[in-house]
């Protein structure tokens, strides 16, 4: 056989596992020992790499948990300055995978989890794949409704399964090459920051630039959060960190007007007000909190911000890819 006919070779799948945690030992424990019992597929080489954001914590003790040769490479980072986002941007520009596969350190996952969500973008049906959430079920409430859920991450809540119009932070894959067009998350936007806001972007932004997301809701990790999200004083600060993200949003992203926003403002707190007389009261540490409640918060918090990001130059040209003034780059330790 000459060496022009001679078949080449079939590149070997290299992903890259991420994971990052904040002060959170034990919900990590359990995770990485959900996570050694996932499958890696004969012939992949699949890395580990752990970043811990604002505090050290024992997580990178943690992962001598993982069986030795379970993972191609497991590597610790560290990003001292607060946000989600910039820990995963530390650590993305540190990974060596073709596939990056993010997922968060409270979840549970099933044995096929990393061929399956990997398996869209190896075959070139897409270039970044939205994995489903589910709530634990030790977790669920009689009170909740459809809101609750999708605000505690349930993606059949809140998203299409054959056309999904986000992904969802801890079950989404991307190929590397997404990211040499758009750059990273944005720092402003997430937890530690707005609580959310930067999957979204991510997700808007890799379909500007013509990259293909697809779904594979029903591969589902299982959300074990921490149970002090039920309370009240926990729903209403989320209410106000979506707020925030959606009025970044409007204004640096999609180049949108909020009309009037201080007397919507003012509108929103008066009905808030009026309608919580005629409702049972709420103690900080209750489970629970009416769907309108949330809205109204959320639309005040969003009234809020949008006075003040309205001041500043626009992020982006109108549905951009990167930043118009570049990032801060993360620090590494």
């Amino acid at each position: 056989m000459t060496a022009a006919a001679r078949v080449a070779p079939v590149p070997r799948p290299s992903v890259s596992v991420i994971i990052a945690t904040s002060s959170r030992p034990s919900a990590l424990a359990d995770t990485l020992r959900s996570l050694a019992d996932v499958r890696i597929p004969n012939g992949w080489s699949v890395e580990l790499l752990l970043v811990e954001n604002v505090s050290q914590s024992g997580a990178e003790q943690l992962l001598h948990t993982i069986p030795d040769g379970h993972f191609s490479a497991v590597r610790y980072f560290f990003e001292p300055l607060r946000g989600k986002a910039r820990a995963l941007n530390l650590v993305r520009a540190q990974a060596t995978g073709d596939i990056l596969l993010f997922t968060d350190d409270d979840v549970r996952f099933p044995a096929n989890w990393v061929e399956r969500m990997c398996e869209p973008i190896l075959a070139g049906k897409a270039d970044a794949v939205a994995g489903g959430v589910k709530l634990a079920p030790h977790l669920l409430r009689p009170w909740m409704n459809h809101t609750h859920r999708a605000w505690l991450a349930s993606t059949a809540d809140y998203l299409s399964p054959e056309a999904p119009s986000e992904m969802c932070g801890a079950n989404m894959a991307v190929d590397r090459r997404v990211f040499d067009r758009v750059g990273g998350l944005d720092i402003e936007l997430g937890p530690g920051i707005t609580g959310g806001g930067e999957e979204s972007l991510l997700s808007w932004q890799l379909r500007e630039a013509g990259f293909r997301l697809l779904g594979a809701l029903d591969l589902q990790v299982e959300h074990h959060f921490d149970p002090s999200r039920l309370r009240y004083q926990s729903w209403t600060g989320a209410a106000r960190g979506k707020g925030r993200a959606r009025a970044y949003l409007m204004h640096h992203w999609n180049h949108e007007a909020l009309k009037h926003p201080w007397l919507t403002g003012v509108y929103h707190r008066t009905k808030l007000a009026l309608r919580k007389r005629l409702s049972p009261g709420k103690r900080p540490d209750d489970e629970g909190i009416a769907a309108w409640e949330l809205s109204y918060i959320e639309t005040i918090s969003a009234c809020d911000q949008y006075r003040k990001e309205r001041l500043r130059p626009r992020n982006y040209v109108r549905h951009g890819l990167r930043k118009l003034v570049p990032q801060l780059q993360p620090t590494a330790t």
